[in-house]
């Protein structure tokens, strides 16, 4: 006798599988595959990931082989046994000349992956990309149209940092896209331009320029950090301006409003010998600041250096978001020791689903974790990653997510099932 259960009672059970087990499932028959390619279940299967994401969650890497002179992208779905990759290494088209191939976030499942000008050329020339790399979909963004600003004399621009999420009071994907605006007289500051692309209607919009009462208004060329308040994804990035001495902070965007705000770092520090980093703790927003200050008579190769003056990294938490005199210094960490004298490490900023855990590079380019206890630095993982200058790391989540539900006309490709990206110019 055939049982053929109701659609309403299939589809409470099928939820509960991860993404992998679904794709296979679609051929059982054809009421399962018309369920499981629906938008309704997609949807579905996304919000009960949201209450399960320790069991969907996945630690994406990008790195380059140096001898290779290749870009991979490595999945891994535990972060105790990196050895076990989530799915087949993907290789990325080989970056052109001065340019690099990063990584700027995810948002449901979507992962925003960018080949962006490392000098000032023109930034409408930037291949911005966002993938969900359990289907295997991805689709290239149409270029900016919006140029050098008329009302200036010729210069350069390009491309300083992208930010992507999702707007709930629209149920739409925003890009925000800061292009700098450079002119010949090196003392003269940069204009910051804002441009916004949403996925529903394939277009962007120009916000115009940062405005001059934001204290800053250069955002670094990293990936951002983003946190849910009051119901509104707000973006953050480190951000700079110059004035007598280069001054930081955070930069925030808010994905609904489309308001720009900056936030005070908590404590003084010194630019040229701090490195920056922001992520999420116990979804608050944190600030990883990792100095290091070494003598001058070391050798200019950093890689060669056997002892370090100080060598130090401290995450602090705000509170209260918005409230500068919330932050809180978390965790006070001090030189790895365990990691060998020669093994300086930078913080990736990255924080698990369950433990507060802290992805690491060392200088010769492995990575590293360490679980973030007691206020100390415990249970340092080191693993057979290793990549050539700086790897990034960022988790997402595995859903159904398709770009054909989202917004109409757009034209999205699969990714060739040889693991590699078939990046058509």
């Amino acid at each position: 006798m055939n049982l053929v259960l109701p659609e309403d009672v299939l589809a409470e059970i099928l939820v509960r599988l991860p993404v992998k087990s679904l794709i296979r499932f679609r051929c059982v028959s054809k009421t399962w595959r018309d369920l499981i390619n629906s938008t309704y279940f997609a949807d579905m299967h996304l919000g009960h990931g949201k209450n399960n994401r320790r069991h969907r969650r996945v630690v994406l890497v990008n790195r380059i082989i140096k001898d290779e002179k290749k870009a991979w992208l490595s999945f891994h779905s535990d972060i105790a046994d990196f050895a076990a990759a989530a799915a087949p290494a993907l290789k990325l088209p080989s970056p052109h000349h001065n340019t690099s191939i990063k990584l700027f976030g995810s948002c449901n499942g979507i992962v925003c992956i960018a080949e962006l000008a490392r000098a000032r050329s023109d930034s409408n020339k930037d291949k911005i990309n966002l993938c969900n790399f359990t289907t295997r979909e991805f689709l290239t963004l149409p270029p900016s149209p919006f140029g050098w600003p008329d009302e200036f004399e010729d210069g350069c621009a390009n491309t300083t940092s992208l930010g992507f999420g999702f707007d709930p009071s629209t149920q739409d994907y925003k890009l925000v896209k800061f292009v700098g605006y450079f002119f010949e007289e090196i003392t003269t500051e940069p204009l910051i331009g804002v441009h916004i692309y949403q996925l529903k209607t394939n277009s962007w919009r120009n916000l115009g320029f940062t405005p001059t009462e934001i204290s800053y208004r250069w955002p670094f060329q990293n990936f951002c950090t983003s946190i849910l308040v009051n119901g509104s994804l707000i973006m953050h990035w480190c951000a700079s301006r110059r004035c007598e001495d280069w001054c930081r902070g955070i930069l925030s965007f808010n994905m609904c409003t489309e308001a720009l705000q900056t936030i005070e770092f908590p404590c003084d520090y010194e630019p040229i010998d701090t490195r920056y980093n922001l992520a999420v703790l116990n979804d608050s927003l944190a600030l990883i600041l990792s100095t290091i200050k070494t003598s001058p008579q070391f050798p200019a190769d950093i890689t060669s250096i056997e002892e370090i003056c100080e060598h130090s990294t401290e995450i602090w938490v705000m509170m209260d978001y918005g409230i500068k005199e919330s932050w809180v210094k978390k965790y006070s960490i001090e030189p790895f020791s365990l990691l060998g004298s020669a093994s300086l490490t930078w913080p990736i900023p990255w924080f698990s689903w369950n433990d507060n855990i802290l992805l690491l590079q060392s200088l010769k380019g492995y990575l590293f974790s360490c679980s973030l206890k007691d206020n100390c630095c415990q249970e340092i993982c080191k693993y057979d990653i290793r990549g050539f200058g700086m790897l990034e790391a960022i988790v997402y989540d595995e859903t159904l997510v398709s770009f054909g539900g989202i917004g109409d006309g757009l034209y999205w490709r699969k990714i060739d099932g040889d693991s590699s990206w078939n990046h058509n110019d």
